[in-house]
């Protein structure tokens, strides 16, 4: 086989791969389960192409499908790669049973989360029974600019880094109090900083508060956040924000400790 050869057949492995990456990252919270014309639709694909891509994932386990309706959902191995990849990340680890004692304790309901681009990415959401109303599945997206998560990360990058984190940003108002002037962000931004933790009120949604603090790795790095939510009129009260703050940055303190941080 000659050198173009190959190069033809890598190149068309590499498509095949993409839209097989492709359909899986079409499936979201908006859209759980889909029909393979709906796919072949969204993704400017062939009836035949979007089917057999399908059928490639559904024999590996990665999508399961209901003969009854036609429709497509994503199958138990995409929760095991999940599991696999949280088992390889040691702030998840450690975060998860703080996250649990906050939750019980304060009676709220308790996160954690990642950046990916101009987002963050719920990797943990710990509820007690009081606070099921606010459960956040993992996976979960929201923008930066708005939430507590994403900015008590963003408060902590290079300045230059979340400057650009901002411009890239679709800077939407989402609640009645959502920030969307550069500026005001930036002073947000500060604040954080300067109290160590954020906190949000009706800014991600109407009558709920977030309040939140970075995790930080051995290299001073903000790797991820953790954050407790709760009604917009507790988050009110000065003391119960003073108790919550105390408590977050103690449990990030502890968790970023594990991870080889110490504070100057």
């Amino acid at each position: 086989m000659n050198t173009s050869t190959n190069k033809r057949i890598k190149a068309s492995d590499t498509k095949s791969v993409s839209k097989t990456l492709a359909i899986l990252s079409n499936f979201d919270e908006t859209t759980p389960m889909q029909k393979t014309s709906d796919i072949a639709s969204r993704l400017n694909m062939s009836i035949s192409t979007a089917s057999r891509h399908l059928n490639t994932m559904l024999d590996w386990g990665f999508l399961e499908r209901d003969d009854s309706t036609g429709y497509y959902s994503p199958g138990y191995e995409t929760i095991a790669l999940a599991g696999t990849a949280l088992l390889n990340n040691d702030a998840y680890r450690y975060a998860y049973p703080e996250l649990q004692r906050l939750s019980y304790r304060y009676v709220v309901h308790s996160h954690m989360a990642v950046q990916r681009g101009v987002e963050i990415v719920h990797l943990i959401s710990s509820s007690c029974e009081n606070t099921m109303d606010l459960f956040i599945p993992m996976g979960h997206r929201q923008p930066m600019y708005c939430s507590a998560m994403g900015r008590a990360i963003l408060a902590y990058l290079a300045e230059d880094k979340a400057m650009e984190i901002l411009k890239k940003s679709e800077l939407n108002k989402m609640a009645s109090e959502t920030k969307i002037d550069i500026e005001d962000i930036k002073q947000e931004l500060i604040n954080t900083r300067q109290k160590g933790y954020c906190v949000l009120l009706n800014e991600l949604s109407e009558s709920k508060a977030s309040l939140a603090a970075p995790i930080f790795n051995r290299q001073r790095f903000p790797v991820a956040a953790i954050s407790v939510s709760i009604s917009a009129q507790g988050m009110r009260h000065p003391q119960r924000e003073r108790e919550l703050a105390k408590a977050i940055k103690g449990a990030a303190g502890r968790i970023s400790g594990k991870l080889g941080y110490f504070p100057l």
